[in-house]
């Protein structure tokens, strides 16, 4: 589904049960849209987590520097260093002229992480 008029969360969580490779698995999206007042519930929902989606917007270099602050804390939260994540630039249907993130930039990110680097579409939920 596509929302036209999509306003920005403040802190929205989903939970749904997949079937992935033959086993069902929970997943659990908390979307904070980056504020800082939700560290504490970002901890809890990090410290429940086997693998991460670090999703930021591609047309915001705050949201992109913000990546890298919860990136930390997953690491500090699971203490591992090997937990599987995925950096996502979301909003790459607005167009390059909107785009204040470079794909070299976010590809060299996700090369220093040593995770993938995917984009991501705005409005889909």
């Amino acid at each position: 589904m596509f929302v036209e008029d999509y306003e920005p969360t403040k802190a929205d969580s989903y939970r749904k049960k997949v079937v992935l490779d033959g086993e069902e698995v929970q997943i659990d999206i908390l979307d904070t849209a980056g504020q800082e007042d939700y560290a504490a519930i970002r901890d809890n929902y990090f410290r429940s987590g086997e693998g991460f989606l670090c999703v930021f917007s591609i047309t915001e270099d705050d949201s992109f520097q913000a990546s890298q602050e919860f990136r930390e804390q997953i690491l500090r939260v699971k203490n591992d260093e090997h937990i599987p994540l995925l950096l996502v630039g979301n909003k790459a249907d607005l167009g390059a002229s909107r785009r204040r993130v470079s794909v070299e930039a976010a590809q060299a990110r996700a090369e220093q992480w040593g995770v993938p680097y995917e984009l991501g579409f705005s409005g889909f939920v």
